[in-house]
């Protein structure tokens, strides 16, 4: 019997206008109803995660996955678990994505940084709606105080992301998780910082086993945690490498597939 359910946002919970289907409130709502525990999973940040969170009635102890897995935190403010970024890593990947010519977002006490604002960084604050602050050199800011990161994006154009996380991970070697929430984003978190472990530790933090969570996603920073849940479930838009990792195929995320996932896998046995 399902107990916690799981969502990843953009392009599983979230329509292509950045909307809950009406269906997909409908599901959770009758989920919390009989009593599960809904979360979402996202590589955004928290700020930016929470309105969805709210917008469902989740209670303000629902916590929230946030930064692919970096950061749990609840809807009321209190922070559960935190994995950050090494301060010579974040430099390190910075200076050379500066180099490169690159745009790159960090993340640091829940607030996005970038050197300049451009087009990247535009499109990138529009899907997440958020503030954006723009410091100039951040490498410098970095290392004042040797702050810690939660994450580092670098947006761009997707037929690149290959090659930047190759690049990335000659680099850094094997210090760091690269993962792509969305074919144009590379995402660079700490070691054994990802959607899975966070996730694991929020079901043993409440006492669920892993044969009752339910997880539902389609990017590849989805993977871990559709391997970890006794069902995992790909809506129908997501990659190939998430639906590989995924028991069970559902609808698309404009054809309401968490809903239909939630219907089949989590509501169905108690009815």
């Amino acid at each position: 019997m399902i107990k916690l359910i799981a969502s990843d946002l953009d392009d599983t919970l979230l329509d292509s206008e950045l909307r809950i289907s009406q269906e997909n409130k409908d599901a959770v709502r009758d989920a919390l109803a009989q009593g599960m525990v809904f979360t979402i999973a996202t590589g955004r940040m928290f700020q930016s995660a929470a309105p969805y969170a709210v917008e469902l009635g989740l209670d303000e102890q629902q916590p929230l996955i946030c930064y692919n897995g970096a950061l749990i935190k609840r809807l009321s403010g209190e922070t559960l678990y935190e994995r950050f970024l090494s301060t010579d890593v974040s430099l390190a990947v910075v200076e050379y994505g500066m180099q490169q010519g690159w745009t790159v977002n960090v993340y640091y006490e829940d607030e996005l940084y970038v050197s300049e604002i451009n087009q990247n960084v535009e499109n990138y604050a529009a899907i997440a709606q958020v503030d954006v602050k723009a410091v100039g050199d951040l490498r410098k800011f970095i290392a004042d105080g040797g702050k810690r990161l939660a994450k580092i994006l670098i947006p761009g154009p997707a037929d690149q992301s290959p090659a930047r996380s190759q690049a990335l991970r000659r680099l850094v070697g094997p210090e760091v998780e690269i993962a792509c929430s969305k074919p144009e984003y590379v995402e660079i978190t700490s070691l054994n910082t990802h959607k899975g472990r966070a996730l694991q530790w929020l079901a043993e933090f409440m006492g669920v086993r892993r044969e009752e969570v339910l997880v539902i996603g389609d990017g590849n920073n989805d993977v871990t945690m559709l391997e970890m849940a006794g069902i995992g479930v790909a809506v129908g838009n997501a990659s190939q490498q998430a639906k590989k990792a995924a028991g069970f195929v559902t609808s698309t995320n404009l054809e309401h597939g968490v809903a239909r996932a939630i219907r089949q896998f989590a509501l169905a046995d108690r009815d």
